[in-house]
């Protein structure tokens, strides 16, 4: 069996490598990742969650002294500004791991040489000319989204930029509200490419112009604009077609909050794993998909929902956008019975202490529920 996957962006990157390492014993099982070298890589600092670390130090050994993308800590998130209740509020990783920061020009160029799969330097335009049984389409923002749902989401402009202190000293992510939206800075090296990009300013445009949400951002923060770029929240209406499979920004996109894109890339081919070695069907394969996007999403939304301390037109909007999950209930339900020894019952309407919505387990649920009703100590 051929699997190949086009596009060496993060998506295309980290799908070859779940793939070559997962069948590393099945003589069987052809991995080869097929990119166009005059493709830029994604310039914004990346953050993850837990997951992606780990495939990196099972397939590469990558470690921190052994660190040749000059990766840095991420403990958690730092929420400033959020809700009306904290100033501050953190949303801790275990304390027994560790998540990641990470330039995607570095990421690339350590999966490719990394010699697990092959790679074709070559540029692909039309997917049939592709010689596979399965093809990941990883390149990239569709052009057309006539096959797309809308996720909803209140923001879609983001201006980058290069900060004007050393970020390296916090070992985690910040997200601060801001008037227009929010604010995220991620503590890249300075030795790394994506330094001049790990601060974004994340705004609706069809709220606040480009101009003024420049001006807003730098009265904020000590930054130095480098890029302004818009986009839309989105998945894909049908993520597997015949032999083609969607992953990436091709599948979908939802703003950077919570940080789940990485880790989302790495299910995806989690499940459509079901589909090649499995059998799994592909209506089921693409239920599985939408409900992981869709409990993202509401994840994310349900941040907006408890506003910020400012009272602007931006944030009467995002707290306006509800959803009705009653699976997400759930979870919050159960969540709101755990202890800080996490003394609970093994299960509650299905949900246990291990389960996952999405990427997020019942203490995710907790520690924000918490963070944005009760006051500080």
């Amino acid at each position: 069996m051929r699997i190949a996957i086009v596009g060496a962006g993060n998506a295309g990157c980290f799908t070859a490598l779940f793939y070559a390492w997962y069948t590393r014993n099945d003589p069987e099982v052809e991995v080869q990742l097929i990119y166009d070298p005059y493709e830029d890589s994604a310039v914004v600092g990346q953050a993850t969650l837990l997951g992606p670390p780990g495939l990196l130090w099972s397939a590469l050994g990558f470690n921190w002294y052994n660190n040749p993308i000059h990766a840095t800590f991420k403990s958690g998130i730092l929420y400033e500004g959020w809700g009306k209740k904290r100033e501050k509020h953190f949303h801790p990783f275990p304390a027994d791991t560790m998540a990641m920061h990470y330039c995607p020009a570095e990421m690339q160029r350590l999966i490719l040489k990394s010699g697990l799969f092959t790679v074709n330097a070559t540029s692909v335009l039309d997917l049939d000319d592709v010689d596979a049984d399965f093809v990941f389409d990883c390149r990239g923002k569709p052009k057309d989204f006539s096959n797309y749902l809308r996720l909803k989401n209140p923001t879609n402009a983001a201006i980058l930029a290069k900060p004007n202190w050393d970020t390296t000293k916090e070992f985690w992510s910040r997200h601060i509200a801001t008037p227009d939206g929010w604010t995220f800075v991620i503590p890249t090296s300075e030795e790394s490419p994506s330094h001049d990009y790990c601060v974004g300013y994340c705004y609706n445009r069809d709220i606040t112009s480009k101009v003024e949400a420049e001006l807003n951002f730098q009265n904020l923060f000590d930054v130095n604009v480098k890029k302004h770029i818009e986009y839309e929240n989105y998945v894909s209406k049908t993520p597997i077609d015949g032999r083609v499979i969607l992953n990436g920004n091709r599948l979908f996109f939802l703003e950077p909050l919570e940080s789940s894109s990485t880790q989302t890339y790495i299910e995806v081919a989690k499940m459509a794993s079901d589909h090649i070695f499995c059998g799994k069907e592909v209506t089921e394969v693409t239920k599985d998909i939408h409900a992981y996007v869709r409990q993202t999403q509401n994840f994310v939304l349900w941040h907006y929902n408890y506003g910020s301390k400012y009272n602007t037109s931006f944030w009467n909007h995002a707290s306006k956008l509800n959803f009705n999950d009653p699976e997400f209930e759930q979870y919050l339900n159960f969540a709101n019975e755990l202890s800080e020894q996490d003394v609970v019952p093994d299960s509650y309407g299905g949900v246990s202490k291990n389960t996952l919505y999405a990427q997020w387990p019942p203490y995710s649920f907790k520690n924000w529920f918490d963070g944005m009703t009760k006051i500080n100590n």
